[in-house]
């Protein structure tokens, strides 16, 4: 554009201003000019070319840059990958190990349980039974499974039972069961939680409901054992010190449960005491009594006289009693040993049930007592009520404490037993016979009265020892004429476990004149190698019954033919409960012929 410009100029300047010959010259400067312009031209274009292949070649250098910083990164980034991969595979197999080591050391806390069962308790879960643990003397322990509180829930616990105690005022003639205690008091803790504004979630106020009504109202810690038909007995031997039980089939084993504090267990006896309508105190440590439910308890309160602490001993009452038919089943007694002691008891005749601690004297004794004729005066005399008759015409009397030191207001056995010979009775029950009330008893058995007692030893010769000696000395004439037989039941180990028997049956024959002994005879014998009861020979005591009703040996045979019959066929059908057995024995008295061919058609 600027050459063709230029000569455009050159034209005109030729045709009206400049010289021909100056024209010329500038016309050759101008195309000298354009050569250089234009070949300056070639020279930029050139450098332009070269710049933009060395811009090129820059960005190439660049984009090569950039993709082997790209390339470092990925690299980087995949061994990153890799190594958390690795770190990830690591911790993963770390903690495998650790589940699998956790998994081992729960497999081995997880107790063995032989047996458990779910405790009768409304709808609480609690649970129970038997476990392996070499830990425990005899390699059984017994283990109670509660609901378990956190230390939060714990202190939330305490905290509502303070409360509770400073503002729970209840008046005793409201409630009338411990149903309705328990509502009232699950009542009051809800509207406890809304008034302090608690925040406590729902699992945990069932939590502490269970917990609250546990220990206010029944007996605490000890209350699931209570629960368990299977237990015997429940003994605590002091602090730091488990709760140890007597089952019926696992017998003596340590349980889950201890008092770990001294005031705890001494809060407890003193409830326990105070629950039995007694008093325990440190001038009065040692308490008989029983609960409620008929259950027999012995307290020791303090470090005086038990140096391991406060002890009690609960020897449970079954609410469902031991029947003859139970005692048959067991192996306990036969079923002509029941036979004939239905007879017996029938005629009133005198009886005393000797054996060991926990042998079953006072079952046997109880189980024995329903063969006693309806509507028939019965007087029960114990210090703590375990006898539970089905009889109407029954008066069962126990004795009291004295309300002081100086033993005022004290009424023993002897001043019942003297009381009860006012009242015309047919029958005399005296739970045992260890004082004073023995020489009563015999005098009264003396005069006509039917009566049964248990008594503390472990064979027929120390029975006699022990009723001639101090403090009972009842003279051997006395005995002699007065008590017709003692049947010794022991506990035993038969095997593996431990059974109770009867193991003898003896009747008194008389004095011996030489010596002046009491001669014994033996009517029943327990063979232990073949575990069977053998009849040993004719009865003494029915040729008193005969000498005196004039019965012969055929009405005799007959009699307990009869008996024997109807004791088989409540065997065969079960009939166990005591309501049951006592209702066939009315039926049997009511009429025995028809009920004894009824009863042998069915069977």
């Amino acid at each position: 554009m600027t050459v063709e410009i230029r000569k455009m100029n050159l034209k005109i300047l030729k045709s009206k201003f400049l010289p021909v010959d100056k024209v010329i010259l500038e016309n050759k400067n101008i195309l000298e000019l354009e050569k250089d312009f234009k070949n300056s031209i070639i020279d930029i274009k050139k450098n332009d070319e070269i710049i933009s292949e060395e811009k090129k070649q820059v960005e190439v250098i660049h984009e090569e840059k950039k993709s082997e910083k790209r390339f470092w990164r990925i690299k980087k980034k995949e061994e990153m990958i890799s190594e958390i991969k690795k770190k990830k595979i690591k911790s993963s197999e770390i903690k495998e190990e650790k589940i699998i080591d956790v998994k081992k050391k729960e497999e081995t806390n997880i107790p063995n349980f032989m047996t458990i069962a779910k405790v009768e308790w409304d709808n609480n879960e609690i649970h129970a039974g038997i476990i392996k643990d070499p830990t425990a003397k005899g390699g059984f322990r017994y283990k109670v499974i509660e609901p378990v509180l956190s230390e939060k829930e714990e202190k939330t616990f305490e905290m509502i039972k303070k409360l509770l105690m400073t503002e729970l005022s209840v008046s005793m003639g409201e409630i009338k069961t411990k149903k309705e205690a328990e509502y009232k008091l699950k009542k009051k803790i809800h509207s406890m939680i809304k008034k302090y504004r608690l925040r406590i979630p729902p699992k945990n106020i069932e939590k502490i409901n269970y917990f609250a009504v546990r220990d206010f109202i029944y007996l605490g810690k000890i209350e699931p054992l209570m629960r368990d038909n299977m237990i015997e007995e429940i003994s605590c031997d002091g602090t730091n010190v488990p709760i140890y039980v007597w089952h019926r089939e696992n017998e003596s084993m340590p349980t889950n449960i201890i008092f770990e504090k001294e005031a705890e267990l001494n809060n407890f006896v003193r409830k326990m005491a105070y629950i039995c309508g007694k008093h325990v105190s440190a001038s009065s440590p040692i308490l008989d009594a029983s609960l409620p439910g008929g259950s027999r308890v012995n307290l020791t309160l303090g470090r005086e006289i038990t140096k391991r602490g406060s002890t009690f001993t609960i020897r449970r009452f079954k609410a469902d009693p031991i029947t003859v038919i139970d005692l048959i089943k067991y192996g306990t007694m036969s079923v002509d040993i029941a036979a004939f002691m239905w007879y017996l008891i029938e005629k009133r005749t005198t009886m005393l049930v000797a054996g060991g601690t926990a042998s079953g004297k006072t079952t046997a004794l109880n189980a024995l007592a329903s063969f006693i004729r309806p509507g028939q005066k019965v007087v029960s005399i114990e210090d703590t009520q375990e006898l539970n008759l089905p009889h109407e015409n029954w008066i069962p009397a126990v004795s009291r404490q004295s309300f002081s030191d100086k033993q005022v207001g004290e009424i023993n056995q002897f001043d019942l037993l003297r009381a009860a010979l006012r009242q015309r009775p047919d029958i005399i029950i005296v739970g045992e016979t260890r004082g004073q009330e023995a020489y009563t008893l015999f005098q009264a058995m003396a005069t006509g009265h039917g009566g049964f007692s248990s008594i503390h030893a472990d064979s027929i010769e120390a029975t006699l020892t022990r009723l001639t000696s101090a403090p009972m000395e009842v003279p051997r004439a006395l005995i002699s004429n007065s008590l017709d037989l003692i049947m010794l039941q022991l506990k035993i180990r038969l095997g593996e476990k431990s059974v109770r028997r009867v193991i003898q049956v003896a009747e008194i024959e008389g004095l011996d004149k030489q010596t002046g002994e009491i001669k014994t005879h033996t009517l029943f014998q327990w063979n232990p190698i073949e575990d069977k009861h053998e009849f040993m020979g004719k009865s003494i005591v029915f040729k008193k019954i005969k000498e005196r009703d004039g019965e012969t040996d055929e009405k005799f045979a007959y009699e307990l033919t009869k008996r024997r019959l109807a004791l088989e066929w409540m065997v065969k059908n079960n009939i166990r409960d005591y309501r049951d057995v006592s209702n066939n024995v009315m039926e049997y008295y009511a009429d025995p012929e028809r009920y004894y061919e009824r009863k042998r058609l069915e069977m």
